[in-house]
């Protein structure tokens, strides 16, 4: 009679369980199907933000050279005149010691 007895609460708790599973299976369905629907709503509007992207990143590849060359002759610019200024600088120095040997 007991084993009977706790069969029977084994079967309801499965019986349980499995309807819990089941309610939780029908909300995941259900979100998913929420969330397809968004995204058949929203695919051609990511379409043609896609191909502006393409757009623009092709045009930064075209343009990335040419910042490149602006940059590196920028920096040769401020190089050579520091380098002026340092041997301007050292021209300098050099002229006043020979200066002060003769006074």
């Amino acid at each position: 009679m007991v084993f009977y007895f706790l069969v029977s609460i084994v079967f309801i708790a499965e019986v349980i369980i499995g309807l819990t599973v089941f309610i939780y299976l029908l909300k995941a369905d259900k979100m998913i199907l929420k969330y397809n629907d968004i995204v058949d709503e929203t695919k051609p509007s990511v379409k043609s933000l896609m191909i502006v992207v393409r757009k623009i990143s092709k045009q930064l590849v075209e343009l990335a050279p040419m910042v490149a060359n602006q940059i590196k002759a920028f920096l040769f610019d401020l190089l050579i005149g520091q380098l002026k200024s340092l041997l301007g600088t050292l021209t300098f120095i050099l002229v006043k010691k020979e200066v002060e040997k003769h006074v």
